[in-house]
């Protein structure tokens, strides 16, 4: 793969150069790695966003979707490309509806608001079998899950007051996917345990 690649040409590097220990080497290469990751999901986010002239709300999901997604967990691809190609769809679900203005009741996004708050609430978080926890991580995991849900709600109602409801909206199609997504784990760790 080309991120392993360009990782590991770049640590030989800071190797030769001493600039971290070769016995490190491992640890910086899968740093690297992710991080060459987050840049391409950012730059493709923003394509994606251009493309559907949603450049804003693109960014904007993805800001409300990775705090919950982090910590509750729930259906993981087997690989990065897998990931990729999966974030890329799923982005541009999100921006076709926000574009066709597909949820127009203020009702229904305040509904499948509440509903994949509960959700998101009773299951998270369900781990995966490529990112299992700990008794402890569960905890952790969970907490942060609630406050970063709460802190996101705060926020979404602040939208809602403010009568900012293309934001409002974005944010509801943010909790709606976390909640498919810890659906999604929850039946794949049920099928792989039967």
């Amino acid at each position: 793969m080309i991120m392993e690649f360009l990782s590991k040409i770049l640590i030989d590097k800071l190797i030769s150069n001493n600039i971290i220990k070769s016995e490190d080497k491992e640890i910086y290469i899968y740093g690297f790695k992710q991080l060459l990751f987050m840049i391409l999901n950012l730059i493709t986010t923003v394509i994606i966003g251009i493309i559907f002239n949603k450049v804003f709300e693109s960014i904007l999901f993805m800001i409300f979707y990775t705090p919950i997604r982090v910590y509750a967990g729930g259906y993981h691809a087997k690989t990065h490309i897998k990931c990729y190609i999966f974030s890329i769809l799923m982005l541009i679900a999100v921006l076709y509806i926000l574009k066709l203005n597909l949820i127009k009741s203020i009702i229904l996004v305040i509904l499948l608001s509440l509903i994949s708050s509960i959700i998101i609430l009773l299951l998270a978080p369900i781990e995966d079998s490529n990112k299992p926890l700990d008794d402890i991580e569960k905890i952790v995991y969970r907490k942060r899950t609630v406050r970063n849900l709460i802190i996101i709600l705060i926020i979404e109602i602040i939208f809602f007051i403010f009568n900012i409801i293309s934001f409002f909206s974005c944010i509801t199609i943010s909790l709606i996917c976390n909640a498919i997504m810890l659906i999604l784990g929850k039946i794949n760790n049920l099928v792989k345990n039967n």
